[in-house]
This record gives structure tokens, C-alpha cells and sequence, in this order.
């Protein structure tokens, strides 16, 4: 496949959405093959340690970049992304590559349960090679990190839908069900509220320090993908596990029907207090992630597709979806007004819902591939003219904006964050590593998929 780099034009068709799909294909195979030419057994890890701004791999030693800053969060999104890679690489006749994916995936899931084996059943943001969790002191230096018996966080919940991702793909009965229960483990942690951040914030302008009575939506919206896997897999009990979660996600994080005062139709935001009203910090800001409000609005539509396609759900939960469908689409045209910087093009970061102004304007590459998601599954499930024109352009703003941090002189991969000049700079989201085909390929996959139903 040849990359192209097309735009989308002002008054995009359904064509014009479709024709963009085989630079998508251009982008999904040539990352992926790239990661896969980068493994090497002796570090038995997806190697993502690359500068996108200079094009060199991170040093060795590197204390945050280097090999020996395992993140449970990358390899965990890794697994995910390999097995859905070999699985499309399968259904589009890529058959050796499929098998040079499995091959990889098969090594890293063995390093991952061996490293959570060592360390009580968990994983954490920052590894060594051999598990041992350890964290950054003041002058971002490794120090011990100690943990007797720590609440699950997001390594667990990326590596344990990874985990389940990947052994489920190579048919490892044993290891499917480890991850399973690994799961439902994580799970139970965020209805019972012991669930816990685990990110070391790498970014003074993203802190991530915990807040007490501060319940954030992201674990629920991260296990929407646990759910769609457990349902594509027929598990029993996935379809009313996922659909509790979208539930629980609009009915206490979205401003639907008027029901927070002084917030717009739609609006999104990251946590709330304990008595469930929108949490606001010392400022009286509300927060918002635009781009999660969006990823939330991606992983909801496909979790519904898969569950209503599976013929799997009952007459109550096929009625309750059809009642969540049309929210989504009023929370994507909300959150991306929100967020969508036409100048530069891009999603800022964080946004206020009480000034309605941007407090971070720094664009990372990930909400977009999310967001076009969101676009197409919310296109293809719509029968209104008017929404879907909202998906077209939505669509069209995101891919034209995306073009804007690939790199074709770094394997298609893109730019981690650009700033509101449009200039990329030398920022850490979330990790130092490279996505390593999850947010992207996964989410592009999809589209790819979706935009074959569309009429």
C-alpha cells in the first residue's frame, strides 16, 4: 500500500470518507510492520523508544526512554494491538505477517505474565524488564516503589484486556482464562471505587495526582474494550457488563436533558465528586479532556455494534441500546465543538466547562484517530440527514487535521503532541514510547471496517 496523504474536501460525501480508508491501510500496515522490525527476542517487549521529532531511538539508559522503563501501560496496549493487527492482517490475506504478529505477541504475553506473577497479580506504569515496579523521585530519578498490596490501576487495566486481547487470538486456553479472571478483577475495582490511578505524570501541564473525593470516568470508559472483547469472544455476561458501563458513563459524566444547571447539552467531564455532581477543583473549573469525551464516544459505538451484531443481546438490552445511540452522537458533536482547534487543527487537551475556555492547548496525535472512530460508527448507526452531515465534517476536520502529524519519513507514525502554533514539540502525553499501533491502528482498523457499511 502507497500513502498518499489525501484531504478530505469541504463538502465531503460518504466516498470521500471511503477513499481515505487506503491511506488508513497505508498507515495501519506500514506501523505495524515497523514495530514488528524493531523486536528483538532478547527484550522480549513491543520497542517503541523512538523520537518522532528527531527520528532516533530514545538512549539505552535513558532513565524515562531508554529499555529499562518498562510501561505496563504500552506493552499491555501492545498485546491489544498486535492481536487485532494479526487478525486483520488474516481477514485481508496478509497471512505471514498475521504469523510474524502472533509469533511476537506470543513472546510478549509470556514476559507479561511472568512479570505479574513476581509482583501480587499486578503490573505497574514504570517497570524494570523483570517486573519491579519503581517510581521517580523529585529530581526524576528511578527510586523504589513500594508495593504490599496495591489497588489495581491502568497497567492492570491496559495489560489485562491486552492479555486477554492476545491469548484469545493465539487459542492459549490457560492464559485466556488468567486474563479473564484479571479482568473481572479490575472491574469489580472500579465500581467499588478502590481503583487507582497508577500514572507518573511526565508533563507538569497533565498532573495526575490522586484528589480525594474525586471519581474519575476514565477506567470506565478503558474497560468499554475489555467489554467488546469479552463480547466478541461470547462471553455470557459481556453484553450487560458494557452496556451498564455506557450507562453509568452518560448518566453521570454527560449533561443530557438539562440535567446539570449551568453546563451545554452534551458537555463531558472527567470526574465527579462524591456526591456525583461534576467535580470542580479550586478554581471552580470543571474539567474536561475533549479527546476523552470522544475515545468514550469511539469505544461506546463499537461496543454497541459489536453487542447488536453478536444476535447475543435480549429484547431489554437491544431497547436500551437504541436509546443510547442517539446520546452518542449528541456527546461527539459537543465535546469536539469543545475541543477542535481549526488554526493549527487539532483537540486541545483540557478545556473548562465553566469558562468555556481551553486551559491546555497542547494537541496530542491520539484523540484524532479516536474521534474519526467515533465519527464513523456514529455515521453508519445514524438515519438523520442532519447527523450525519455533523459525522461527515467531523470526520473530515480530524482526518485533515491528522494529516498534520504523520511523519512518512518515520513509518507513517505521528507527531505525540503538536502546540496551538501547529509546531510539533517535545512533550510527553502520557509515556515516552510511541503508541505502539493502539490508538492508531486500532482505531483506524475500525474505520476501515465501519466505512464498508456505509451506504
Amino acid at each position: 500500500m502507497t500513502y498518499q496523504g489525501l484531504s478530505i474536501p469541504e463538502n465531503a460525501t460518504d466516498d470521500d470518507l471511503r477513499a481515505v480508508c487506503a491511506d488508513y491501510e497505508a498507515i495501519c500496515l506500514t506501523v505495524i510492520e515497523a514495530i514488528a522490525g524493531r523486536y528483538d527476542p532478547s527484550y522480549p517487549f513491543v520497542n517503541t523508544k523512538l523520537d518522532l521529532i528527531t527520528g532516533e531511538n530514545f538512549p539505552d539508559d535513558d532513565p524515562v526512554r531508554g529499555k529499562q522503563a518498562v510501561y505496563g501501560w504500552i506493552q499491555g496496549r501492545a498485546l491489544e494491538a498486535l492481536a487485532g493487527h494479526a487478525a486483520w492482517c488474516e481477514r485481508t490475506g496478509r497471512s505471514e505477517l498475521a504469523s510474524r504478529l502472533d509469533h511476537i505477541a506470543s513472546e510478549v504475553l509470556a514476559q507479561l505474565r511472568g512479570m505479574r506473577d513476581r509482583n501480587n497479580g499486578r503490573l505497574s506504569f514504570f517497570m524494570y524488564p523483570d517486573g519491579t515496579p519503581f517510581q521517580l523521585d523529585a529530581d526524576g530519578h528511578p527510586a523504589p516503589l513500594e508495593q504490599t498490596d496495591p489497588p489495581y490501576g491502568f497497567s492492570d487495566l491496559f495489560s489485562s484486556k491486552g492479555m486477554f486481547a492476545a491469548a484469545h487470538r493465539l487459542g492459549d486456553e490457560a492464559a485466556e482464562h488468567q486474563a479473564r479472571e484479571y479482568i473481572d478483577d479490575v472491574e469489580e475495582a472500579i465500581w467499588d471505587t478502590s481503583f487507582r490511578t497508577d500514572q507518573i505524570s511526565l508533563d507538569p501541564k497533565n498532573p495526575t495526582e490522586p484528589r480525594t473525593g474525586y471519581h474519575a470516568h476514565g477506567p470506565f470508559m478503558i474497560q468499554l474494550g475489555s467489554a467488546a472483547l469479552l463480547t466478541q469472544s461470547r462471553h455470557p455476561t459481556a453484553i450487560e457488563r458494557g452496556l451498564a458501563i455506557v450507562e453509568h458513563e452518560l448518566s453521570s459524566y454527560a449533561s443530557l436533558d438539562g440535567q446539570v444547571n449551568g453546563l451545554l447539552e452534551g458537555d463531558f467531564f472527567e470526574g465527579v465528586d462524591a456526591e456525583g455532581q461534576p467535580y470542580r477543583d479550586e478554581n471552580g473549573v470543571i474539567l474536561s479532556d475533549p479527546g476523552h469525551s470522544l475515545e468514550f464516544v469511539g469505544l461506546a459505538a463499537k461496543f454497541l455494534d459489536i453487542a447488536n451484531t453478536s444476535g447475543d443481546a435480549d429484547e431489554d438490552q437491544r431497547e436500551r441500546m437504541d436509546e443510547v445511540w442517539p446520546q452518542l452522537t449528541i456527546v461527539l458533536e459537543r465535546n469536539f465543538e469543545n475541543g477542535y482547534l481549526p488554526g493549527p487543527g487539532g483537540i486541545s487537551k483540557a478545556f473548562d466547562l465553566v469558562t468555556r475556555q481551553h486551559l491546555n492547548t497542547d494537541m496530542p496525535w491520539w484523540n484524532l484517530p479516536e474521534t474519526i472512530r467515533a465519527a464513523a460508527y456514529c455515521l453508519a448507526s445514524s438515519e438523520d440527514e442532519k447527523e450525519k452531515a455533523l459525522c461527515r465534517r467531523v470526520f473530515r476536520d480530524c482526518h485533515n487535521a491528522f494529516l498534520k502529524f504523520i511523519r512518512p519519513d518515520q513509518h507513517l507514525m505521528a507527531y505525540q503532541p503538536r502546540d496551538e502554533s501547529g509546531q510539533p514539540v517535545s512533550v510527553i502525553p502520557a509515556t515516552a514510547d510511541a503508541d505502539p499501533g493502539y490508538h492508531t491502528g486500532l482505531s483506524l482498523i475500525d474505520v476501515i471496517e465501519v466505512m464498508k457499511k456505509v451506504n
